[in-house]
C-alpha cells in the first residue's frame, strides 16, 4: 500500500508516522479515533454481541452496557470480573450462589461470584429494569449521553464525572455504532426486575488506572493543515506530550509555551507539530480583540509566535491593543 511507502519514509520521525498512519486510518474511515487500546477492544469484541441482543430486547443501549462493562470491570482485568465474572459490582443480596469476597479494596463487601460472565450482563440489565430507571426508557436508544447523564441522576454511580466518564469511553471508541444499524438478532420482550440486585455505586466510577487505560480520550484534529488537538480538564502539556509521543520539550516549542505552563484550559488548542510561518490563504489581517495577546492569536491561527512578531515588525513580549491591525501573511 501507499500509506505503508510513506510511513518506511518517516520511520526515523515517530511524529511523521503516527501522523502518517492517522492519515491511512482516515482513508479506511473517517471517524477512526486516535491510539486506542488493545485491551479495551478485546473486551468490546467478546461482549459486543450480548450487548446488541440486550438492547434489541430490553431497550438498554448497547454502547451503554459495553462502556460500563469496560469502565467497572478495568476491560475484565478487575478481581472481581476475573474471580467471579463479576463485571459490574453486583452485590450478594439474596444470593444463594458462590461469592467473592476481598476486604482491601471492596470495602469488606459480598459480591455475587457467576459461572460465566454472560450471566453478570443478565443481573445488570435486570438491575437497569428496575423502577429507579424507568425514565431512561423514555429517551431515544441512541441517545447515548442522555442515558449517561441520566445514570447518574438516577443513582447508578456518585461520581459526578460519571456521564463525561461513560461518554469518553463511548466516543473514543465509537461504541454508538452499535446502537444502530445492527442486524436484527433478538425481539423486544419484557424482564422482570429483581429487587434484590445490589449494585455498588461508589465503585461504579472505576479505578484511576483503569481510566488510563482507556488510552487516548483526545480525537486528533486537522486544521489550517496541521495536527491538533483540543486540551480536556486536567490536562498538561507533559501528559499530552507522553500520549502521543513527543518530546515535552517540542511540544511546549510547537505551542510557543513557557515550561512551567501549568494546566491547559478546557478546549485550548494543542498543536502536535511545528507551526507555519504564516496563515493559510485567505487569512491576510486579524483585528486584535480585548483579551487577545500575541501568543493567542499565533495559537489561533497556527502561526509560529516569532514568526508573527517578525510580520509584524513587534518586539517579543508586545501587548496587542484592541482594534489594531496585525499581518498574518
Amino acid at each position: 500500500m501507499m500509506c505503508c511507502k510513506y510511513i518506511d519514509i518517516f520511520s526515523k520521525n515517530n511524529l511523521r508516522a503516527l501522523f502518517c498512519l492517522l492519515a491511512c486510518l482516515m482513508c479506511a474511515s473517517a471517524a477512526t479515533p486516535q491510539k486506542q487500546s488493545a485491551r479495551f477492544l478485546a473486551y468490546i469484541d467478546l461482549y459486543k454481541d450480548i450487548a446488541i441482543r440486550h438492547q434489541q430486547e430490553y431497550g438498554i443501549p448497547a454502547s451503554i452496557t459495553l462502556a460500563q462493562g469496560l469502565l467497572e470491570s478495568s476491560a475484565g482485568s478487575s478481581y472481581l470480573s476475573t474471580r467471579g465474572n463479576n463485571h459490574f459490582g453486583i452485590k450478594c443480596h439474596n444470593w444463594s450462589g458462590d461469592v467473592v469476597t476481598y476486604d482491601d479494596t471492596l470495602r469488606h463487601e459480598c459480591y455475587r461470584q457467576y459461572a460465566k460472565a454472560e450471566d453478570s450482563f443478565a443481573d445488570h440489565a435486570r438491575f437497569l429494569k428496575g423502577k429507579r430507571y424507568a425514565p431512561l426508557y423514555q429517551l431515544d436508544v441512541t441517545d447515548y449521553q442522555g442515558w449517561a447523564q441520566g445514570l447518574k441522576d438516577c443513582g447508578y454511580a456518585t461520581d459526578p464525572d460519571y456521564p463525561a466518564k461513560l461518554t469518553g469511553i463511548i466516543e473514543q471508541y465509537q461504541l454508538y455504532n452499535y446502537d444502530s444499524g445492527q442486524p436484527r438478532v433478538a425481539k423486544p420482550q419484557p424482564l422482570k426486575p429483581d429487587p434484590s440486585i445490589g449494585h455498588d455505586a461508589a465503585a461504579a466510577s472505576g479505578s484511576e488506572s483503569t481510566l488510563r487505560s482507556v488510552a487516548a480520550l483526545h480525537t486528533v484534529h486537522l486544521k489550517w493543515g496541521l495536527h491538533c488537538v483540543k486540551a480536556q480538564r486536567g490536562d498538561t502539556y507533559q501528559a499530552i506530550a507522553a500520549e502521543f509521543d513527543i518530546k515535552p520539550k517540542k511540544l511546549l516549542e510547537f505551542n510557543d509555551a513557557d515550561p512551567g505552563t501549568g494546566a491547559l484550559a478546557e478546549g485550548e488548542m494543542v498543536w502536535l507539530e511545528k507551526k507555519e510561518k504564516r496563515a493559510p490563504m485567505g487569512f491576510d489581517t486579524y483585528t486584535v480583540r480585548h483579551g487577545d495577546s500575541m501568543r493567542t492569536i499565533a495559537q489561533q491561527f497556527g502561526i509560529r509566535l516569532d514568526s508573527l512578531l517578525k510580520l509584524n515588525k513587534l518586539p517579543a513580549g508586545h501587548t496587542p491593543v484592541p482594534g489594531t491591525q496585525l499581518l498574518l501573511r
